[in-house]
């Protein structure tokens, strides 16, 4: 090999990792509605949680149903990291306000995520779970 072709080596197999790790959003998330099972700080029963739900669409846009209101925002997502935008919805009240307020604030503050099987787990920054949800 040439002193040339050991230099632009490591650079080729370094660009081809981050190509395959930082690569375009995981078809996993787009290709199911999702259903909460568990909101970080809200007590709510299992029947309340599964009404909160994610949709990933196209251009990075997200929707769902949030306890009282649908709500619609942004996301934008890789393999393991994920950011909402603020989260917006209709201003109507029920019984479930504060459930509805804790889920979109957790999710807001989600960071990455795991994935595995039919369960998505969202974490903030300090890596803990703050929505977990699984496909409908």
């Amino acid at each position: 090999m040439t002193n040339l072709t050991k230099l632009f080596m490591p650079l080729f197999l370094l660009s081809i990792f981050f190509f395959y790790a930082c690569g375009s959003e995981p078809v996993e998330l787009s290709d199911h509605k999702w259903k909460a099972t568990n909101v970080a700080g809200a007590a709510a029963s299992k029947e309340k949680l599964a009404n909160l739900t994610l949709e990933f669409r196209e251009d990075q846009e997200i929707g769902g149903f949030a306890g009282c209101n649908e709500y619609r925002g942004g996301a934008t997502y890789n393999q393991q990291q994920i950011k909402f935008s603020t989260l917006y919805t209709d201003n109507e009240t029920c019984d479930d306000s504060a459930l509805e307020r804790a889920f979109l604030k957790n999710l807001e503050s989600g960071s990455t995520y795991t994935y595995q099987g039919s369960k998505l787990a969202i974490h903030d920054e300090s890596g803990n779970i703050v929505v977990e949800m699984e496909q409908i």
